[in-house]
C-alpha cells in the first residue's frame, strides 16, 4: 500500500526535524573531547586531542562558527588552517573526499588546504580566521 500525500508529508517533516535536531546538537555542544565552543561564537581546539590533526592533511570538521561552516587542516608540523566550507560558486558546503574538497553540487574541486582545482568556483576556499598559541587553535 503506497503511502497518501499527509502520510508522506509527515515521515519526510519528521526525518527532517530529527536531522536538524541532530545538527543543532551537535553545534551548540562539544562536538568532541578537545572542542570548545565559547560563548563568543568562537570555537577552540586543543589539537594534542584531535586524532584528526595528528598527520599532515588530517582534517577535524567544527560544524559551524560563527554560522559558517568551518573544517580545520593541518598544513604542517606545526600549521594550521581553518576553512570556510562554503564553495566560492554557489555556496553550497563543500564535503572531504579523504584527499581533497568536492562541491556536490557542480564539481568544483579544492585540495585539502583550500587551494583551487578546478570547476566553476574559480578560486579557493575562505579562510577563517584561526590563532595558534599553547596548543590550543582558536577559530572565528
Amino acid at each position: 500500500m503506497e503511502p497518501n500525500r499527509r502520510q508522506f508529508l509527515t515521515g519526510a517533516c519528521a526525518l527532517l526535524g530529527a536531522g536538524l535536531g541532530a545538527a543543532l546538537l551537535a553545534d551548540s555542544a562539544d562536538a568532541a573531547t578537545g572542542i570548545k565552543r565559547k560563548k563568543n561564537g568562537q570555537v577552540e581546539v586543543t589539537v594534542a586531542q584531535i586524532p584528526g590533526l595528528q598527520n599532515i592533511n588530517g582534517v577535524v570538521n567544527l560544524g559551524t562558527v560563527k554560522g559558517v561552516p568551518t573544517a580545520v587542516v593541518r598544513t604542517g608540523a606545526s600549521t594550521y588552517t581553518a576553512l570556510n566550507l562554503r564553495c566560492p560558486h554557489a555556496g553550497v558546503t563543500v564535503r572531504d573526499t579523504g584527499t581533497q574538497w568536492l562541491c556536490p553540487a557542480h564539481g568544483s574541486q579544492f585540495a585539502l588546504d583550500g587551494a583551487f582545482i578546478s570547476g566553476p568556483a574559480g578560486r579557493a576556499l575562505t579562510p577563517v580566521s584561526a590563532r595558534l598559541s599553547r596548543g590550543i587553535l582558536t577559530v572565528g
